[in-house]
């Protein structure tokens, strides 16, 4: 059997359980977290007794973003647009259902990692949001215009950096459904109780006919394009200085400077 060091996989009966296992850095995406769920999301889709994949947190947060630490070996910019785009394909292009049970802080990658989920449930004192556009990073794979109810809602949350709580996230349609604490496990079950209801192969069909929507609208191109604009935008004044101040005073206080600091 695989071990994992990062993740934990589990089935249990038509699931095929993934949590993220990094409670320590709030679940934060390195290079070995992703590798790992790629292997978890690629194991459970071949196994043909599994319907549904489920991804949850261990800790307090779902997942914080893409570990921007200094105490983790820093990825060339192009081995992690990489990475930050083949994860989101495996949700993407996987035959079955991949449902997001998200209690705690979705945030940057995180928000990414949730989104592009088919289904994502949250607990209400749950929160999404992408806080690294205020050090000049736009999402490597622009997830977000796809799933929200209106392209103003993206626009807001992009060019703000806000994060929101779930019920607000859940009227911008990035949410299916906000359950009180405690009760996000049942509500999930409750879910796959009715999707086993529907054959597997209807499912694994109509699942590939709403991604050819996504893909009419340009989802996959999108991935591609903002990959090289990210790269451009990892070298501005501001994402250069946010590394510089994390490298010498640590994350706490780079992330201090995004926040009481006015962007040009």
């Amino acid at each position: 059997m695989t071990q994992y060091g990062t993740i934990e996989y589990e089935v249990d009966g038509v699931t095929a359980h993934v949590r993220l296992d990094r409670p320590d850095a709030m679940n934060a995406l390195n290079e070995r977290l992703l590798e790992e769920f790629e292997d978890a999301l690629d194991r459970a889709d071949a196994d043909d007794e599994i319907r549904v994949v489920v991804v949850a947190g261990n800790g307090t947060a779902f997942s914080s973003g893409y570990d921007i630490g200094a105490d983790e070996p820093e990825l060339s910019v192009d081995d992690r647009m990489l990475d930050q785009r083949t994860h989101l394909e495996a949700i993407f292009s996987a035959r079955v259902p991949v449902i997001a049970a998200v209690d705690g802080a979705a945030l940057a990658g995180g928000c990414n990692l949730a989104l592009a989920c088919d289904l994502t449930f949250a607990t209400e004192g749950s929160e999404f949001g992408y806080p690294d556009m205020h050090f000049g990073e736009p999402p490597p794979k622009f997830v977000l215009p796809f799933v929200t109810d209106s392209l103003k809602h993206a626009r807001e949350l992009l060019y703000t950096g806000k994060s929101v709580d779930a019920e607000e996230a859940h009227r911008m349609g990035l949410v299916n459904r906000v359950v009180p604490d405690g009760d996000l496990e049942g509500a999930v079950d409750e879910e796959i109780d009715q999707i086993t209801k529907t054959p597997s192969a209807a499912v694994a069909l109509v699942k590939d006919m709403i991604n050819d929507v996504q893909e009419t609208q340009g989802y996959r191109r999108y991935g591609r394009l903002d990959e090289s604009l990210g790269t451009l935008t990892m070298e501005s004044e501001t994402a250069t200085e946010f590394r510089e101040i994390r490298d010498e005073e640590g994350l706490q206080a780079a992330l201090e400077w995004v926040h009481g600091t006015d962007k040009s």
